[in-house]
Formats: structure tokens, sequence, C-alpha cells
């Protein structure tokens, strides 16, 4: 018998091929219950920033629990120190993000943030303002708007998400979009265009927001041209459309700065947190929202009596003591500095793979990168997971996205980490094609 439903996993085929379990972690490694031990090459789901057993978040996690295991923060009360990692986490987040709104998930930050955005709307009496464009390719969770919103037809197929509250846009990248012969800077023109388009098609009075992924994760990272998000901001401003800017991958260093928005120029309205904000270790998300947002819900709630959402878990005090000692780990790594030095050697380690038999383009930014496999100009899933399974038999695990294998270390990696994953990655590529 088989007690457990695994997510993004065929049931059936689970059944004779159970998934493999792991039982332990040391630093960027895990060890399952065959004795079997693994690079994990994209800390986790891209969220374990730290390693998989932290001793310093393990410690912060013991002493909250001894002196507050639980509280909440409805109804005039809170956790002093949920109080405190708000002021903490402003502190560091782009100018213009003042407050934040915990929750315990990405899929729950998305949801959140699209139910503040029409409360927004509504409240400043645009309630046919209700709509949310999202783009090809994006992953923005698995719950319901946010599946609806999440450009993967698996999300959708056979839930019934709201589909028809989205508009879908184009996504942001260059390599297998592009038209023949077109620049980056034409190809950015091109979407910034297709969308101001679109918005006209739809009537920019019945849409309510924009909401994207700084740099696409799980669709399978896409590096956005220059001037792209520069072009999507202002159309955005001329049809008074909020931007969401979904930080639950890019934030908290993965870029090279401490936010994907400061790495890219966005200036959101709202921008959704989790993973790394506890380097994995807790189930906590946060809703981060300007001054200005903030003020109307303020207005639009104190009119109705209270604003009424919230959830028991959101902001508990247990992740927020660990997530308070995950910036502090940050801020002592200098993270910027820290990943500037990690991704120079992950991307001087990867440039000789461009000649294989097989790749087609590599990118990467930050301590984040793609190795997107093509055949006859044409995708190559078959390639990519073939690569990718035999780098599980050789110890290493990536993350298969279609035709890209995808790279997301923890950031405690060392060098000798990060080539003995790209050896493996070459090694691979060369027994694929052999």
């Amino acid at each position: 018998m088989n007690a457990h439903l695994y997510p993004f996993t065929d049931p059936i085929e689970a059944r004779a091929t159970p998934p493999k379990q792991m039982v332990s972690g040391d630093g960027a490694y895990v060890t399952d219950t065959l004795g079997n031990t693994y690079l994990d090459a994209v800390s986790g789901l891209w969220c374990a920033s730290l390693g998989f057993n932290p001793e310093r978040l393990q410690k912060a996690a013991t002493d909250q629990m001894g002196k507050l295991g639980y509280y909440h923060s409805f109804m005039g009360r809170t956790g002093e120190v949920t109080n405190h990692l708000a002021e903490r986490l402003v502190e560091k987040l782009p100018d213009g993000i003042d407050h934040v709104f915990f929750g315990t998930s990405g899929s729950e930050a998305v949801e959140n943030a699209i139910k503040f955005a029409r409360y927004f709307q509504i409240g400043r009496g645009k309630s046919t303002k209700a709509r949310i464009i999202a783009r090809d390719g994006a992953y923005h969770g698995s719950g319901s708007i946010s599946a609806a919103l999440t450009g993967m037809s698996y999300c959708h197929d056979g839930f019934d998400v709201p589909l028809s509250e989205v508009i879908r846009t184009g996504r942001a990248h260059h390599f297998a979009d592009a038209h023949q012969g077109e620049s980056e800077t034409d190809f950015a023109n091109r979407r910034v265009q297709e969308l101001e388009e679109l918005i006209i098609a739809q009537d920019p009075d019945t849409i309510c927001a924009f909401i994207g992924e700084p740099l696409m994760g799980s669709g399978g990272v896409f590096i956005p041209p220059e001037g792209y998000w520069q072009g999507v901001q202002q159309v955005l401003r001329k049809y008074d459309i909020l931007l969401i800017a979904d930080e639950i991958i890019t934030g908290f260093g993965r870029t090279g700065q401490w936010f994907g928005s400061q790495t890219f120029g966005i200036k959101p309205d709202l921008m959704t947190m989790a993973k790394q904000l506890t380097g994995a270790m807790f189930p906590l998300s946060a809703v981060g929202m300007s001054a200005q947002i903030y003020d109307g819900l303020s207005e639009h709630a104190h009119r109705l009596g209270t604003f009424g959402h919230g959830v028991t878990y959101g902001g508990h005090p247990v992740g927020a003591a660990i997530a308070l000692e995950t910036l502090k780990i940050y801020e002592e790594m200098d993270l910027p500095v820290h990943i500037a030095a990690l991704g120079a050697h992950l991307r001087k380690a990867l440039e000789p793979l461009q000649d294989m038999a097989g790749v087609g383009n590599i990118r990467s930014i930050g301590f984040v990168a793609g190795i997107e496999f093509t055949k006859n100009g044409a995708p190559d899933d078959a390639t990519a997971r073939a690569v990718g399974e035999e780098a599980e038999r050789r110890g290493v695990l990536f993350r298969i996205i279609n035709n890209t294998l995808a790279i997301s270390p923890p950031y405690i990696c060392t060098t000798h980490d990060i080539d003995k994953m790209v050896q493996v990655m070459r090694d691979s590529i060369a027994q694929t094609h052999s």
C-alpha cells in the first residue's frame, strides 16, 4: 500500500516505481534510504539556500519553540518575533515596498497578492478591473488562481481552475522565441508591443494586474533581455494596471541582488516571497506591498470594519525566528558579493559545454543557470531528460524542465561542488551522445 499521494507525479507510475526517499542532508548533499548520496544542484525546489541541515537555523527553531511555539496575528494580537521580522524584512525589500503580509507557501502568497490587488481596485471604485495578465511558461503556484496563472497545462488539466480570469501574453525567451535575425532589443520591443496590443484588445478597464517572475524559473530559466522590463512597466503605468513581481524563486540573492526586482530594475506594486526566506527550513511566505497599496487596503478595510483575510499559521513565530536568523546569515555572507563570486565560477565552468553536441544555449545570471538542448534547431526534450537521468546516476540532481536542465545550487556550495556538478553535466552529455 502507498499511503502518500505525491505532488507533480503520476500516481499509477508511483505504485510501480516509488520516489526516492531522502533520509538525511549534509550541506548541499542529500542521502536516500539506499545509502546513495547526491549533490542537489537545484537546492531541492530552488529553496534550500543554506543547505539541508543548517545548524544555526536548527537552533533558532529550537530556541523559539521553547519560548513561544505558536501564536497568530488575528484581531489585535501578534507574536513579537513576527513583528520584528516584518520590520527587518522591509529594510531589505526594494525601495517602495513598505509593508508585508505573512502566509505559509509560495502558492498561497500568489493567491494573497491577487486577492489584495482586487481588493485595492474595488476599494478605489474600479471593480471591473479584475482579470490578471500572466505569461506563457510562467509558474505561479498550484492553488486555484495561482494554478490558472501558471502557464503549464498540467497545472490546469482536470482541475477546472479559473482560466477565464487570466489573460496570457508571450514569455521573454529570446533564444527560442525570437524571429530569424531578431536582436534581443527588437525582441524585447516586440514583446512589449504585443502586451500593449493585448491590453487594448482586452479592455484595460477589465484588467487588475500583471504578474511576472523577474526571471522565469520553473519555465526553463528564461532571462529577460535588456529593456524588456522597462518597456513592460511603461505600458502597465499607461493603462493603470498593477505590477506583481513574483519573487518566490528570485528573492534573497538568487539573481545577484537581494531581489530580482533590483537586478532587472522592476518597481512592483506587490511582490511575493517564500522559499529562501527561511532557507526552506520552515513553510513561511510573505506578500510585500507599496504604501499606495497598503493605504488603499487599509482605507477600504476601515470602511468595511476589518481586513477580513488571514491564515492560522501566517507569520508563525518559529518560522519568523528562522527567517530572522536566515537574514542574519545572508548579511554575514554579504549576499550580493558572495553570489557574484559563486556565479562567476559557475558561468566560467559552464562555458566550454556550449560546444558539446546537443547543447543549444547556456544562460546564467547570479547563481542560477539553464542549459537548453536542441536537435536540428528544435527543442530536444528527450536529450535533456536522458542527460538529467544520467547525471542522477552519477550523483548529481538537476531540474529537468522540458528541453532544459536548471541549476540553482545552495549558497553554501564550494567551488569544488560547482566543479563537480559541471563535470557530471559534461560527462552525462558525452555519455548521452556516445
